[in-house]
């Protein structure tokens, strides 16, 4: 069976977030500068959304009303923004100051309904672009309130608008030079930090035993007649036993024995195999939620194994980076698998299945959350690895999105 490396899936999901969509009709362009705050039961994001023209205020950007930005000027200009904007406007959780980092940072067409990114190879005037920038930090206590401190305010205008965006919605402030704190607290969904189920254990038991602990059994036999029979004692025969029996502890060679029913993935039904991988994509998605690479491979392993580990975690990594390229996050909330037609494995012991599922993922930009969903169809590979399922192969056949999920 061809392997496919699962993130790819959800790289789609993301990339169809980031789709360029045609720009509304609007009566007048959004603010020169606004900011949003997301909060995410996993993660903080801090964004600015700024004209490089407003910008140019503070940070000396060599620009005018009348530049024409090229792919190269835009290029040199981000290390440059994202290090000015970097100390600006910090959050604090009880007056700790909550240490972000530069997640992306796009030139983006100044709409606010949708999220368009500057076409890479177009020369833009400076007047129709604005500057996404997107700090980040993990959320590491739902219950305590945040506050922000803006201290950003172009000379022209009377008030900045902040987006506050949760789960629930956007609540929407206005910070001037004389008011600009905001303090909030996330509303976050009961558990919304709870680890995935485990799927229920595999009915088959394994037991391992080395090759030199059988080879023992065999050749120990013999000698230990001879040793009942004969009326003296043999050391050198207990001796060669004991350098026997220590051998065949620490073997690495083992044969694997199956205790239990042989017929397990024929006898399952469609229901049982749907309830593990259901569990098991939960698993897989879940490990995006971590930002340290080294925590991303232990919940990943937790689901998947064999030689498909190592692949998927990298093309996780893979699509991690690729927020730089697409310009949105994308959270997986929601997941249903809608069926899962469960068959054996040829010679091993395990179960293939053919599945549906879909996956709702939650975009955050402009100040709000909303869903994109897609729908996929593939064939899973899954065994009984340290007595838990776990996926040990994927062949995808099908994407498709979901053209009734929210704009």
């Amino acid at each position: 069976m061809r392997n496919t490396p699962f993130p790819r899936l959800l790289i789609t999901l993301a990339a169809s977030a980031a789709l360029s969509a045609p720009s509304l009709a609007q009566e007048a362009p959004p603010p020169v500068l606004t900011g949003a705050l997301y909060l995410d039961a996993w993660q903080l994001e801090k964004e600015f959304m700024v004209s490089p023209l407003a910008l140019q205020e503070w940070l000396d950007l060599g620009i005018t009303a009348e530049s024409k930005l090229t792919p190269g000027q835009r290029k040199g200009m981000k290390s440059k923004i994202g290090e000015f904007l970097a100390t600006k406007c910090p959050v604090t959780i009880k007056d700790e100051v909550v240490e972000f980092t530069l997640d992306r940072l796009h030139f983006i067409e100044p709409n606010d309904k949708e999220f368009v990114l500057i076409d890479a190879d177009s020369v833009v005037s400076a007047r129709d672009l604005r500057i996404s920038a997107v700090f980040a930090a993990p959320n590491t206590d739902l219950k305590e309130a945040v506050q922000v401190f803006w201290n950003l305010f172009p000379a022209d205008v009377s008030y900045v608008p902040i987006n506050v965006a949760d789960i629930l919605g956007t609540r929407v402030f206005k910070l001037t030079k004389f008011a600009p704190t905001i303090n909030v607290r996330g509303r976050y969904e009961i558990g919304a930090r709870d680890a995935p189920q485990a799927p229920p254990p595999p009915e088959i038991r394994i037991i391992e035993i080395p090759w030199l602990t059988i080879l023992l059994i065999v050749c120990a036999i013999p000698v230990i007649i001879r040793l009942v029979r004969s009326e003296k004692t043999k050391p050198r025969a207990l001796i060669l036993l004991l350098v026997l029996a220590g051998g065949a502890a620490v073997a690495r060679k083992h044969l694997v024995l199956p205790l239990g029913p042989f017929d397990t993935a024929d006898a399952m039904e469609e229901e049982e195999s749907s309830l593990i991988l259901d569990r098991l994509l939960h698993g897989v998605y879940h490990s995006f939620d971590y930002r340290d690479p080294g925590k991303q491979y232990d919940v990943l392993s937790k689901v998947v194994g064999g030689e498909a580990l190592t692949p998927i975690f990298l093309e996780i990594q893979r699509t991690l980076e690729s927020r730089q390229r697409d310009g949105a996050r994308v959270r997986v909330n929601n997941l249903r698998v809608e069926h899962s037609r469960p068959g054996p494995l040829d010679n091993r012991l395990g179960f293939e299945a053919e599945c549906s599922w879909e996956v709702s993922g939650r975009v955050g930009h402009w100040g709000h959350f909303h869903d994109r969903t897609n729908l996929y169809r593939a064939t899973f590979v899954v065994e009984p690895i340290e007595d838990t399922w776990k996926i040990t192969g994927l062949t995808l056949h099908s994407r498709d999105r979901n053209t009734d999920s929210s704009p």
